[in-house]
């Protein structure tokens, strides 16, 4: 049986950074930009990997559990690791697997910061799921997707909110679960299966409305950021202790404010929550010593600001995207044109569905 599936990139509207800890909330959404999968069974005794960014990787039965080597392929292979022992168990009755793996997560060759390794591992979940008809909800993708990120340690520190919006689409509210209990079962030795059933304390994942008349603006700076490495550079202390729990503490009200604005279509009250929190966030950042705020980063807002558009950068800074919103299309060109002539490219990207 031959499989093609699709997961998209995403971009946060609020609660960045305080996200990556457990029980907390997000919003993001999924973006119309794909990392695409297809599949195919076979009877050979190899797992034969196309990419369009990598190359080709062939994996003979007896490598796929095998611990892993550092490059560019580890998430790949973590992925088919995760996905034959899920399913198969045994190496004796794995079946080949032949996959082609492409994405328009970049421009000019470079990432868009919109979760494209989050898309490559749901995306290959969401084609393993087709061709051997595992009949997965949408829960267990991203509980399996999820594993794949914990049991990496550059990912591991991570949200998890990309896996979520990769996998189910739209505007989603995200509440991170308890990966300190997940964690634990994996330590134990527990199989995926049994880690699958259990409940995640903590995970919430639901599909918020958007107002039809609501307009997203996207500018990209065209400086790559690389979330996972900011995350793993901060080293704990209680100084960032503190300044985390402080920001835990003030985004929550904030993402609820966000919700219930988004739900009675109040533009003033989603604008609030947006900048009261990226406020939050900068402060954070500035705490805890992350290059939060770049040159560019800061044009871009300043613009937007200047033309009374709400904006935040969207991620973890350093470069990557700001995101604005607007309720008339002719401010959002209006935007756009200004950030065209300070270098900044708009991105014609738009909230992702997915239609399943």
């Amino acid at each position: 049986m031959l499989a093609t599936a699709q997961a998209p990139g995403k971009l946060f509207l609020i609660g960045e950074y305080s996200i990556t800890f457990p029980f907390q909330s997000a919003v993001a959404f999924a973006v119309d930009k794909y990392v695409t999968v297809t599949a195919e069974s076979n009877d050979m005794q190899v797992v034969d990997i196309t990419s369009d960014q990598l190359g080709n990787l062939k994996i003979p039965f007896e490598q796929i559990q095998k611990p892993l080597t550092i490059d560019n392929w580890q998430l790949v292979k973590r992925t088919m690791a995760v996905l034959y022992q899920y399913h198969f168990k045994n190496l004796s009755v794995y079946q080949g697997l032949k996959l082609n793996i492409t994405s328009d997560l970049t421009f000019q060759g470079k990432k868009l910061g919109l979760g494209s390794s989050a898309a490559v591992v749901v995306a290959i979940i969401k084609a393993f799921n087709q061709v051997f008809n595992l009949k997965l909800s949408k829960q267990e993708q991203f509980k399996l997707g999820a594993l794949v990120m914990l049991t990496l340690p550059q990912f591991s520190k991570g949200s998890m909110a990309d896996v979520a919006v990769a996998t189910y689409g739209n505007v989603l509210s995200y509440h991170k679960f308890d990966d300190f209990f997940v964690n634990q079962l994996l330590a134990n030795g527990m199989d995926y299966a049994t880690i699958m059933q259990r409940d995640w304390p903590g995970l919430a994942i639901k599909i918020l409305p958007w107002p039809t008349d609501w307009q997203i603006a996207i500018g990209w700076t065209k400086t790559p950021a690389d979330t996972q490495e900011i995350l793993n550079h901060i080293i704990p202390s209680e100084k960032i202790a503190a300044a985390k729990e402080k920001l835990a503490l003030t985004t929550k009200p904030l993402i609820n404010k966000f919700i219930l604005g988004l739900k009675n279509s109040n533009f003033e009250m989603v604008s609030q929550s947006i900048l009261l929190n990226a406020t939050d966030i900068t402060n954070y950042t500035n705490e805890v010593g992350i290059n939060y705020l770049t040159a560019s980063l800061t044009d871009a807002l300043n613009i937007a600001t200047d033309l009374h558009i709400p904006a935040k950068i969207s991620g973890a800074g350093g470069g990557d995207n700001v995101i604005a919103i607007t309720t008339r299309n002719e401010n959002k060109e209006k935007l756009q044109k200004a950030w065209q002539r300070s270098g900044i490219i708009p991105l014609p990207l738009h909230i992702a569905t997915l239609g399943e």
